[in-house]
């Protein structure tokens, strides 16, 4: 039985490329309202597909919802992990605020 995910299961950065200057590294783990706070709760994942086949190109969609124990809002890890006969390629990541609004692409790892 696979053990449920945590928010040890997250980077603590993503990056995002600088063009000729390298990366830079964005902390990942952080409230994304104004105060910032790094004290997060995770109250669920979901996985579109669960599962992967091990053919192919495959996407999965896995969506972290978590709530800010500072200032009590919810909002959404989005990563869009990319897959190669089962082998994990790259992990695109954005954030969704608490009406699921998407509020952009903020890096990968």
């Amino acid at each position: 039985m696979p053990e449920e995910p945590t928010l040890d299961d997250l980077p603590d950065q993503v990056y995002v490329a600088l063009g000729r200057r390298g990366m830079e590294g964005i902390p990942l783990k952080e409230c994304t309202y104004a105060c910032d706070s790094d004290e997060l709760e995770l109250i669920e994942v979901k996985k579109d597909p669960p599962s992967i086949s091990g053919r192919s190109l495959e996407v999965v969609i896995e969506d972290w919802l978590l709530k800010c124990a500072k200032c009590k809002k919810d909002f959404t890890i989005r990563q869009r992990v990319r897959y190669v006969d089962g082998e994990r390629v790259d992990t695109m990541v954005s954030i969704l605020d608490d009406r699921g609004n998407d509020l952009g692409w903020i890096g990968s790892y």
